[in-house]
């Protein structure tokens, strides 16, 4: 029996409810070293976790990725590493992208080999990614303001517009790149072929991080304050999660709909599993 299954079995891990649809099931072994982002590959049935592991935007080679199951046992720790500061990842069938300050590394998850590495010297900090169902891949560049794109195997300059403001997270939808600004509390949803942006919420602080609810809201977190919120279709905005006095972050998120599991880092030393139903 694992630590982790022990430590559930025996209720030394507290069940927290926050509505009646919200439940704390699991957290992770203490040892993860800074966990930025999460992201579920539903073909492997696993987890990856990015992991800071060193000062932020630190070319020191501590980083790493690691492989977590839906039940927070952790699969492998350090599945890739060598990395300096991983943080927001995409995939595309067999290939994850994973954002490393002013790189985008391109591995394959069937070989765990790194097979590319997109650098691009003028980048200031790529954030996080968003994967197209196309093949399409969009990285944040949050200091510059800038949106790059990867197609046909070259990584370019998307959109650069005066409504981007330190932009964080980033979700694909069919017509759409949605887009989390940090700095002026404010969402936008860009066309993906005319580039016209409306807004779609406001007066979050700390946007991080943004995934499909599974229906036609989405789950956002604020990260240095630990709150998630619930966005409707309308741009209506519900907080459903409150770790502030707990002085628990909540970093880049991902829902797996399926499960109705709410994973989110902590760029501590844990990743929190919810469960999370949406009606």
């Amino acid at each position: 029996m694992s630590k982790l299954t022990f430590l559930l079995l025996t209720g030394l891990i507290p069940v927290i409810a926050f509505s009646q649809n919200i439940t704390k099931i699991w957290e992770s072994d203490s040892l993860f070293l800074k966990p930025e982002s999460a992201l579920y590959d539903s073909s492997k049935k696993i987890v990856y976790i990015s992991n800071i592991n060193g000062e932020y935007l630190a070319k020191d080679g501590n980083g790493f990725i690691s492989k977590i199951k839906i039940n927070g046992a952790i699969e492998v720790l350090k599945w890739i590493d060598g990395l300096d500061n991983p943080q927001g990842m995409g995939l595309y069938k067999n290939t994850l992208y994973v954002a490393d300050i002013n790189r985008v590394l391109e591995i394959d998850t069937n070989t765990s080999e790194i097979k590319k590495i997109y650098k691009v010297d003028s980048a200031k900090f790529f954030n996080d990614i968003a994967s197209d169902t196309n093949g399409d891949i969009y990285i944040s560049d949050c200091f510059a303001n800038k949106i790059y794109k990867i197609a046909d195997g070259e990584i370019k300059v998307w959109l650069e517009s005066d409504f981007l403001s330190m932009p964080n997270g980033l979700l694909c939808t069919k017509d759409a790149v949605l887009v989390l600004n940090m700095k002026n509390q404010t969402a936008f949803s860009v066309n993906k072929f005319t580039k016209k942006a409306h807004e779609i919420f406001n007066g979050i602080d700390n946007l991080d991080g943004i995934t499909s609810d599974g229906k036609s809201g989405f789950i956002v977190s604020g990260a240095w304050q630990g709150q998630l919120f619930h966005i409707d279709s309308k741009g209506n905005k519900k907080l459903i999660i409150d770790l502030g006095k707990e002085k628990i972050i909540t970093a880049d998120i991902e829902y797996i709909e399926k499960q109705n599991l709410l994973i989110v880092p902590t760029l501590n030393k844990t990743v929190i599993g919810y469960q999370l139903q949406m009606f």
